[in-house]
């Protein structure tokens, strides 16, 4: 199922007079971007909201998670994977630095309050197929 231009436009529409109707002023034209799943085409129709016109955009974040057009997981699961590496050197430079090496309750400890939940956010979401 396709939905044609003229369709979106219309959606849009509706999603400003509702937004002004709840007195929502939270839809930021000049942020907002458009990504269309699964989609190959290579000429899309420009879309406006607003008055503003929107981008289109191969990626995008949800609950913290990057998605890309065709919804690939291992895209969220790269992107989540620099914030923990970040998160595991910062602990090992700490120890070193404080000559932690032989504490290994410290070691743990810093690893459980930085690197872990860097590495861990929004995985309720792209690391579902890892659970087995």
């Amino acid at each position: 199922m396709t939905i044609e231009h003229a369709d979106w436009q219309t959606i849009l529409n509706k999603l400003r007079v509702y937004a002004e109707r709840k007195c929502l002023s939270t839809v930021n034209a000049q942020k907002s971007e458009v990504t269309c799943i699964n989609s190959n085409y290579k000429n899309l129709p420009p879309l406006y909201f607003d008055g503003v016109r929107l981008p289109y955009t191969d990626s995008f974040r949800y609950l913290g998670m990057v998605c890309d057009k065709q919804i690939n997981l291992n895209t969220a699961a790269d992107a989540t994977l620099r914030p923990f590496t970040a998160g595991t050197f910062r602990v090992k430079e700490f120890v070193q630095k404080h000559d932690l090496s032989i504490r290994l309750h410290a070691y743990i400890w810093l690893v459980k309050t930085f690197a872990i939940p860097a590495g861990m956010y929004a995985s309720q979401i792209w690391a579902t197929p890892y659970l087995q």
